[in-house]
């Protein structure tokens, strides 16, 4: 969808459908609860759609830049937000990779060869900043875009690439 296309109601559902299970994902491994996470991802979709229909001009073009970078910066608020309200600390790498491998329905072979490569994954992701971190994990797992990175965090692209590089940088440093 590019910049200057009109969003309708079908088209949004559209967009519903090609992004609900990665801002799902994103969410869980967040908060670490289905319900939770379910209830949070409605709310993406409903907030973004909500706030698409404010945006109508004069015309009443409905329009979004990049909906894919605007469903996780939502996502994104809604979880701190989620945190905030709760006094709950977001899950450690520790639960997320437990909770991925558990979630695996492939063979033993398979899941011991995936529990080894996310173990050190995990550690070594571990040691790395908060901001290293996410941006590597969007970047490779969600296969977002820099510049899409760039406009979840409200930065510049220029400034996602030197964050990404020195991220992975120091991943190496850390795996080494």
């Amino acid at each position: 969808m590019d910049n200057q296309s009109q969003i309708n109601e079908q088209q949004f559902l559209e967009l519903y459908d090609a992004h609900v299970g990665k801002i799902y994902r994103y969410i869980y491994f967040r908060v670490g609860s289905q319900e939770q996470a379910q209830d949070l991802t409605s709310e993406v979709f409903l907030k973004s759609w909500q706030y698409i229909g404010n945006r109508q001009p004069a015309t009443g073009n409905r329009q979004l830049k990049n909906p894919r970078a605007f469903f996780y910066q939502v996502a994104r608020n809604l979880i701190t937000d989620f945190y905030r309200q709760k006094d709950r600390s977001p899950l450690s790498l520790d639960e997320i990779v437990d909770k991925t491998i558990a979630d695996k329905k492939d063979g033993p072979g398979e899941a011991a060869a995936v529990s080894l490569d996310m173990d050190a994954v995990k550690t070594a992701l571990s040691r790395l900043s908060d901001d290293y971190r996410e941006v590597i994990i969007w970047r490779y797992l969600d296969e977002l875009e820099i510049k899409e990175i760039a406009q979840i965090l409200d930065k510049r692209e220029g400034t996602v690439r030197t964050l990404l590089s020195r991220a992975l940088s120091s991943l190496k440093e850390v795996l080494k």
